[in-house]
Order: structure tokens, then sequence, then C-alpha cells
């Protein structure tokens, strides 16, 4: 700047010099407030230059410099202001004044801003950055925790300080109620309240209180209510001590009238797996982006199991997983009148632990990546009557709609069974899409277990399954019992894997008549029988329809229906015996080997 200054100095007085050239000796008039010169260097007539022009020309920059010392630092522009700096309190830790703000600046500082030595890259891993104030961007759930972000209306989470700590996530700020990924624990009777009908009442929906969907089985004993047992996904959004109210009306048949009704009160309810209460307290709801859906690992899933000697250097991710189902289902509408119902929880790539088994409720599908790419592995250690993936809530009595399981394995606990246990359970599905492209290697356990069906006929769709029933403890790979409509097609295949199994792979053993069975592309080796067919006499019309099943030399019997079944009510066609010692074992007696092209009924 010293060099631009002396050279502008010199310029003007080349300008006065000029102005009295000797050669001259004549002095002509100057305007007052002028000087005679040029504004640009080089030959031409001289000219009469403002004073004010030439000053802005030599005041294009600052003629002068601030006072630079260690007591302040000067800041311009719209904030200009000074910044003063103080003694140090501590040794080490010197601090800045700023004109709007304060705050201590460590001198041995690493974070925000780290520098990579080798690369060169700058990031800030602890900061919450964003082009919106409204959303920041933070690095982590877990890093989120440690923010005051009260001023924030949401944010959004990029990665993962730890496997399952939220990363990738979308969150929201709420200022009342509780976090919809909240279920209630405990709770008590109240107010027993007045009842003129004494029993056992299911599927009762609590009005009142924060939350909603909480579904429970009342007791009714002596006239008052002597419990409330939550069932299903237990509610969300509920908050401890909500006092809750139970309504009259018909459960199941039965009829539920009080005069004056009962209360149950919220004692505890669990800590959120997805959502978060930041440093100062505030309240973020985990949501879910337009066209996503749920990720089991935003709730904590790690999918660890996979590779490890044993089930106890694994995660048990059982409450991750329920608890992104509990949570996918809040806030189903009525899609009779016109609402919408349902949502999909996502299972990534990876082997998941599950101990005590998992409940998939109303209009919910569990989902993973592809067949083999996402594994659910039951733990070893689960009772011995735990039935592993159960479709809809046993226990409220009520149809459970659209509910099923898609892309992945299951693979069952190495442990003996008691009773008939399945990997696969239901007594309430009517789903159109119960299992799609599963495979299922149950071990001790059955492959799928139907029965009861709650709400009348059911649809129990199945496509796309290959079960591996090796086990000689449970008689069938799959049971499908009760008033449904069943249906097995889409290309399933049963193949016990190695020697033959000693059981049906298929085994129709309804207990009501208003059953209709399709088996449709079904393929099977290695197993006594494919489809055991036991329709109680009282159907109407052929009940069930076989059609493009195949076995192969190790198989006994491809189709038995056995004695006592309805006569008439079984039809087949296009069946590959493929070396199958029986085609078709109708009542007790070999009645076809070989190949069925024409339809033929038994």
């Amino acid at each position: 700047m010293f060099f631009r200054l002396a050279r502008r100095a010199a310029f003007a007085v080349a300008l006065f010099a000029t102005s009295f050239s000797a050669s001259a000796q004549t002095y002509p008039t100057v305007p007052s407030g002028t000087v005679i010169g040029r504004t640009a260097v080089g030959t031409g007539p001289a000219q009469a230059i403002p004073f004010s022009t030439l000053i802005a020309l030599m005041l294009q920059s600052s003629l002068t410099i601030p006072t630079i010392n260690t007591n302040s630092v000067i800041y311009r522009g719209s904030t200009s202001g000074q910044a003063t700096v103080s003694a140090q309190a501590v040794a080490g830790t010197p601090s800045i004044k700023w004109p709007t703000t304060s705050g201590t600046v460590p001198t041995s500082a690493t974070s925000p801003i780290l520098l990579d030595a080798v690369t060169g890259a700058i990031s800030c891993p602890t900061c919450a950055t964003s082009t919106s104030a409204a959303s920041p961007i933070v690095a982590s759930r877990a890093l989120a925790q440690t923010l005051n972000l009260s001023s924030f209306t949401g944010l959004v989470t990029v990665g993962y300080a730890a496997s399952g700590d939220g990363g990738g996530a979308t969150f929201k700020k709420i200022t009342s109620g509780n976090f919809v990924d909240s279920f209630v624990a405990t709770g008590s009777v109240s107010a027993a309240g007045t009842c003129s009908t004494n029993g056992t009442f299911y599927g009762v929906s609590p009005t009142g209180g924060t939350g909603g969907k909480l579904q429970g089985i009342v007791v009714i004993a002596g006239g008052v209510m002597t419990s409330f047992t939550p069932t299903g996904s237990k509610g969300n959004a509920y908050t401890a001590g909500n006092a809750l109210t139970i309504p009259n009306g018909s459960y199941n048949g039965s009829t539920l009238t009080c005069s004056v009704s009962p209360q149950w009160t919220v004692a505890t309810v669990t800590t959120p797996s997805a959502s978060f209460t930041d440093s100062v307290g505030t309240k973020f709801q985990y949501i879910v982006d337009n066209g996503n859906f749920p990720n089991v690992r935003q709730f904590g899933a790690k999918l660890d199991r996979a590779g490890k000697a044993n089930d106890g250097l694994a995660t048990n991710d059982q409450a991750a997983v329920q608890n992104a189902l509990n949570f996918t289902g809040y806030g189903v509408s009525n899609v009779d009148t016109g609402g919408y119902a349902g949502g999909k929880v996502i299972v990534p790539a990876g082997t998941a632990l599950i101990c005590n088994g998992l409940m998939v409720p109303f209009s919910i599908k569990l989902s993973g990546v592809s067949n083999s790419g996402t594994t659910l592995k039951q733990c070893d250690a689960d009772a011995s009557t735990q039935q592993f993936i159960t479709l809809g809530d046993p226990q409220n009595h009520q149809t459970a709609h659209f509910v099923g399981i898609e892309r992945m394995t299951l693979f069952g606990a190495n442990a003996a069974i008691s009773g008939t246990v399945a990997m696969v359970y239901s007594n309430s599905t009517n789903s159109d899409d119960a299992i799609v492209d599963v495979s299922i290697y149950p071990i001790y356990r059955a492959c799928v277990y139907t029965e009861t069906g709650y709400g009348g006929a059911s649809i129990f769709h199945i496509r796309q399954m290959y079960c591996v029933p090796n086990s000689s403890v449970t008689p069938f790979g799959v049971s499908l019992n009760g008033a449904a409509n069943n249906v097995i097609d889409g290309g399933t295949w049963f193949s016990a894997g190695g020697p033959v199994w000693g059981g049906q792979a298929i085994l129709q053993n309804t207990n009501g008549p208003a059953v209709v069975n399709r088996f449709v592309d079904v393929h099977c080796e290695n197993v006594t029988v494919c489809a055991y067919i036991n329709t109680p006499a009282g159907g109407n019309g052929l009940m069930t329809y076989i059609s493009g099943m195949v076995g192969n030399a190790t198989v006994v019997d491809l189709i038995q229906r056995v004695t006592g079944s309805a006569a008439n009510q079984l039809k087949v066609e296009l069946i590959g015996g493929n070396g199958s010692n029986c085609t078709v074992r109708n009542a007790g007696t070999c009645v076809a080997t070989g190949n069925i092209i024409d339809v033929t009924k038994y």
C-alpha cells in the first residue's frame, strides 16, 4: 500500500509542476477548487480537475492502517465492532470477547474443526450444520443428545457414532405428549367401576390419555374390573399418570356393560429407542420421510450375529425390531372410511439375533432386502414353546389384516420344542401375502403353523417360500388349520435337505368346514408326504385344488387324502410324480402313480 500512496503523491506533484512550466511564463485562470492536470498518464491537453475528483482517486484504498495491539481486533462491515482480548484466567486457555456473544477458545483445541494431516481434509465432527436454520444436520443421534437444539424445529442425522445409534434419520420437535416409539410398560386399576356383566373381554381399547392404539384384556369379576392387561404393541405415546377409561361395548361377541366405567392408570412407559431428548430436555420425535420406511438400525438394531460362534457373542435385536414394528402401526386409520392403513419395516442386510420372538402388528409388513441378504436368527435359549414370528396379536381375538413377512431367511433355535411350535405362527391373519420370498430353516420347529382364525374365514397366502423340515420332532413343515382360504403358490419348495423325513410337507388339517385350499407350483423332495389333506365333511364344492405339484423318488406319497376326509373335495391336475412311490393315495389306497394331466377328483 505504501508504494501505491507514493505513486499517487508523485502523480499529484507532476500535475502542479506542469501547471507552472517556466517556458510558458503565463498564468491561466484556474476555477476555484480545481487544479490543472490530467487524470490519466500520457500526453494531451491539460484540464481543470476538481479537488473532489482528485481526492476520490487518491482514496480508492484506505490511507491509514488501524492500530493493532494485544488488546483489540477491529471488525469491518455491517457487524463491525471491537473484540477485546482479555487476560487468561488459566494459563493455556485464553478467551476472546466477541461483539455479540461470548465463549472460550482453547489454544489446544482439536475440535470442532479437525485437519487431517494426511489428506488435508477439514471436518467438523461435532458441529451442527445446515443450509436451513430450522433443520440442522447432525453427525449422529448420539451427538444430538449432547447438544442444545431447543431453537430448532427438526433435524437430520447423517451417520452412526456406533452401530445402531440412529444414523440417517429425520426428527421433529414435539412440545406436548410423549414419543410415539414409547409404549405402556406397567399400570394398575385405579377405579374398579360398577359393571353388570362378568367375564373376560378381549381387544378392549381404553379411551383418554396422551396416546392411542392401546388394546388389552379386561377381567370383570363380582361386578368390578379386577385387571386390565395390555397386549400386542401396547399402545403409543402414552405418559405415566394417564388415567384411561374402559368403555362399554361388544368384544368378540361378549357385551361389556358398566354403569360406572372402570379406570386403569399408566404407571410407567418405555424409553424410546429411535427418538431422543437433547441436553436441555427438548423432545425430538423420530419420523419417516415420504417414500421411505422405518429401518430397524434407527431403533438400535446391530445385526451382528453372523460369524459368531454362539448367541452369547451377539446383540439381542429383539427390542429394536419390535419397537420399530410397534411404532409403524401408530396412526392407522379406517380404510373402510377412506383412510389409510399399514406400513413396512426394513431389516437391512445382515443377521439379527432375536430372543423371545416377534409380533407383527395389524397391517404391517416386516421386510428384508432379499431372501438370503437378511437373516433373523432365533436364540437357542428360547423357551421350548416360543413361536418365533407371530403374525397379528395372538391375544386380542381380532382379525389381523394385511400382515406378513417378506424377503428374508428365518433360522431356528437349536433346541427341542414342546407342543406345536413354528417359525411363523398365526391365529388371526387375514393377508393375501403373509409369507413372500422367505427361506425357513426351522431346525426343531415347523416352518408355518396357523390355527383358529379369529374374525371368520381368512386368507393366508404363501409364495416363493423354501421350507427345510429336517426334524422328526414335528410331524409337518406347514400346517394350515381353521376357517381359511389357504394358498401356497409361486414356486414354493419343500426339502428336508438330507435323508427322507418322516412327516408331511403340507398338512392341511382343518378344524372347520369353511375352507378353500389352493396349492400351485409346489416342489417336494426328501419328505414322506408332500400334501396331506384332511377336510371334514360339510364343506361346499371342491374345497382343495392342487396343480403343478412335483415330487421326486424320495417322496412316498405326493398327495394323500386321509381316510375320513370329505370325498370329492380334492381336485388335482398337472401333477408330476417324478419317481414318487405314489402320486395320489386316496383313503389309504394308492390310486395314481406317475403324472396326472387332466383334472381328477378324489
